[in-house]
């Protein structure tokens, strides 16, 4: 998904991107007011610092044609993040490297918000595999929530993740996805490894 890169007022740099619907599967719909963030999604602005982030629900579709001075007004219009969410994202490592944070708890008569709720976000993998990916409160043996990545058969669980998963690119899913699951390097096969056609030929030793 595109990024947008500005500076405010004051001269603070930020980036914002937008979370399309079609990407957002609500398993519960929480609260009327979030109802339309589902329906239409959200643009997350963040500052390059990660001290500070918002979310703009509804937005105008166009967005991404907006002039410096028009993202300046979006981001006006804008819902803050609480500070003490992207304190605790940054105590668990997130401006180094996010996809190791844990998950934060939401203290007591806080109203919830979007990462709160039980989202499934589907992304494509470079490639064009789909994959969907959820939190699961109780996997299959018991144990804590896990962040679960699935496409088709396949299953990925990640025991530590960004609280703020819903809201990150695709690149960012991608790269969690990747972490999680690491391509070991391939091996050139020896002269004995079993040919798929008739007509294949050995590698050649060296």
């Amino acid at each position: 998904m595109p990024v947008r890169e500005f500076r405010d007022e004051s001269g603070r740099e930020w980036r914002a991107w937008d979370i399309k619907p079609e990407e957002i599967h609500p398993v519960t719909k929480g609260e009327d007011y979030l109802a339309d963030c589902y329906v239409t999604g959200w643009v997350v602005f963040e500052t390059t610092s990660g001290d500070e982030k918002r979310r703009l629900c509804p937005w105008p579709i166009r967005w991404m044609d907006e002039s410096e001075r028009g993202l300046r007004k979006l981001l006006r219009m804008a819902t803050v993040v609480p500070p003490h969410r992207v304190e605790a994202q940054r105590e668990d490592g997130l401006e180094s490297e996010r996809a190791r944070a844990h998950v934060t708890a939401v203290p007591a008569g806080d109203e919830p918000d979007i990462t709160d709720l039980e989202v499934v976000r589907t992304f494509r993998y470079p490639g064009g595999r789909y994959w969907t990916v959820c939190v699961v409160m109780y996997p299959e043996q018991g144990g804590p929530p896990v962040l679960r990545f699935l496409s088709g058969m396949r299953s990925i669980d990640v025991e530590k993740w960004p609280k703020d998963w819903p809201d990150q690119p695709d690149e960012e899913l991608i790269g969690m996805l990747r972490r999680a699951a690491p391509r070991h390097e391939s091996r050139p096969p020896s002269p004995d490894t079993p040919r798929r056609r008739w007509d294949d030929q050995p590698q050649a030793t060296v």
